[in-house]
């Protein structure tokens, strides 16, 4: 057979018999698609299929007693408080619901979002010098502050004071902060460690409005922004964000925010019908686009923004700095592409130009292109920064950890991770990097994969299977949605949408049911009426005529046989 992508597929193992045998209330495609995600217990899969779990007691959280004590202090002597965020997504919302909580129980709070070029990534003692001559006496980071014991020293001794909120890789390394709340910090004896930077901050203003109740009542309006920074930091979708994010889903859709409101309008995706889709590929990359290429305040301000007209010159602003967002990735990943040495195991380049925004987009291009670990940097004053992407089997933080005497600094999480080192020293670690990836373990992981959750026959591709995908939403990372295939169908139709995608029917499902391709429009010369083929997509429905369709969301196809 013949992918016409390239792509191996692997379609994976039946679950055994007996968990099966123990569901038998359980539709059999749901108990496999969740074996296939490691969840392989009745037990684990019973919880799963009955709903989101309940939110997690905030207090389990190390830490946040402390955290707790001294801002209602703070609240109680109406301190100034400075929220330092990261430039992301994740680290503007993170921002925009502490902030807005702060504010509610009474304390005066403003954002500090570092420069990304002029400054990086995490705290630096300019800031905070400045941050304490603004008149702040409480620092609070927000998705940052992991791996900052020098910075919170420094802050320390300015005399602020410091509350440390972040979801990153931590050492366990003692700092001079009052209370450091992350699940990754060893210790912290939270019972999920994936939570994203704004889950973090959601905790701790749940356990504020225990303190607070009169002043915060009603915390879970806050759930829009906490979807938003959950699905743009590609945290788990798992355990308790999937109950973050089904409830912030369910605000997000009726979220009265004007800059919300705004940027829904320029995308076309209206917040009535928002999803993780709506988050991960229209909102999110244009709040991201600010940070990238312009400032993060940008996207803070539409957050925060109570004046409609405001809002909409901030969407449109933001929708700008998108387009030019995505002709510079082209643009890189065109020339960091003829970089990529496919037998050394990973993807490595580094350009003089590359906006230093983009890296992190051209390595998740790359990674995904090549099915390997991708490298991608820019060199400003003789030192590379850059960004790290990885497929699943591959932990990235990790991975650096073990060659940071080459490193000037790293950090991340399993499959994302960003880097600095010296131009001197970008030689020796592509090689270490090569040298480790070459085991066999991880060689076999590597490599252009389609992941295939099981085979359906084509009578089964109907609205039964599509209601039982939907019911163990919402999907996300660690949680895709289910990729299936239908075997030796063959094409009725295949017809070109623009010049980039190709419609198509296939006899065997009946002209109910739709199929899509998108980027494909090369392929459409081969997809010749009659000619059998194998499908590999996902399930989706959309409206036609007032109507809602099932449609195949197409990732790949087999040429079966001769033509």
């Amino acid at each position: 057979m013949t992918s016409l992508s390239g792509l191996e597929w692997s379609v994976q193992r039946r679950g055994p018999r007996a968990l099966f045998d123990a569901l038998p209330d359980v539709p059999a495609l749901a108990v496999q698609i969740l074996h296939n995600r490691g969840v392989t217990t009745p037990e684990g899969i019973l919880e799963f299929v009955e709903g989101p779990l309940p939110p997690h007691d905030p207090y389990l959280l190390d830490g946040m007693e402390a955290a707790v004590q001294r801002l209602a202090r703070a609240a109680r002597t109406r301190e100034r408080i400075c929220v330092y965020t990261d430039f992301d997504v994740d680290g503007v919302a993170s921002a925009a619901v502490l902030v807005e909580a702060f504010a509610r129980i009474g304390c005066r709070a403003f954002a500090y979002i570092p420069e990304r070029v002029a400054e990086g990534y995490g705290l630096n003692a300019a800031a905070i010098d400045t941050v304490k001559a603004d008149g702040a006496t409480l620092l609070v980071t927000a998705d940052c502050g992991a791996s900052s014991a020098v910075e919170i020293a420094h802050a320390a001794a300015s005399g602020l004071d410091v509350i440390v909120t972040d979801h990153h890789h931590a050492d366990g390394t003692t700092t001079a902060a009052l209370a450091t709340l992350n699940p990754n910090r060893p210790g912290a004896g939270y019972p999920f460690a994936g939570l994203a930077g704004v889950g973090v901050a959601y905790k701790l203003v749940q356990a504020l409005a225990e303190e607070f109740s009169e002043r915060l009542p009603s915390p879970e309006d806050l759930l829009d922004l906490v979807a938003l920074g959950t699905v743009a930091d590609q945290a788990p979708m798992r355990d308790e964000n999937r109950t973050l994010v089904a409830h912030g889903l369910e605000v997000l859709r009726q979220s009265p925010r004007p800059g919300l409101q705004a940027l829904a309008g320029v995308t076309g995706r209206p917040l009535a019908e928002a999803d993780v889709e709506s988050i991960g590929y229209a909102y999110a990359p244009r709040l991201n686009a600010a940070g990238r290429l312009a400032h993060a305040h940008v996207a803070l301000e539409l957050l925060q923004s109570e004046h409609p007209i405001r809002a909409e010159e901030l969407a449109q602003q933001l929708d700008t700095l998108n387009h030019e967002r995505r002709q510079l990735t082209e643009d890189v990943v065109a020339h960091a592409r003829a970089q990529v040495d496919a037998a050394s195991g990973l993807a490595f380049a580094v350009g003089d130009d590359y906006a230093p925004g983009i890296t992190g987009l051209a390595a998740a291009r790359l990674a995904a292109e090549t099915g390997l670990p991708a490298f991608v940097g820019t060199v400003r004053n003789g030192v590379v920064r850059g960004s790290a992407r990885a497929p699943v089997g591959v932990h990235l933080a990790e991975l650096l950890g073990r060659y940071a005497n080459l490193l000037i600094q790293f950090g991340g999480h399993a499959r994302a991770a960003g880097f600095t080192v010296a131009r001197a020293n970008v030689a020796p670690l592509r090689t270490a990097l090569a040298a480790e990836l070459s085991r066999p373990d991880l060689r076999a992981r590597l490599g252009p994969k389609l992941l295939v959750d099981c085979r359906l026959y084509p009578a089964t591709v109907s609205w039964e299977t599509y209601q039982t995908i939907a019911a163990l939403g919402p999907y996300g990372e660690s949680h895709e949605p289910p990729r299936f295939a239908v075997e030796n169908v063959a094409v009725d139709q295949a017809r070109a949408v623009g010049q980039r995608h190709v419609a198509l029917q296939f006899a065997e499902l009946g002209a109910e049911v739709d199929a899509i391709w998108f980027g494909a429009g090369d392929a459409r010369a081969q997809l010749t009426p009659g000619r059998r083929v194998d499908v590999a997509f996902r399930l989706g429905v959309r409206v036609f005529r007032g109507a809602e369709r099932l449609q195949l969301l197409v990732d790949d196809i087999c040429l079966v046989g001769p033509s």
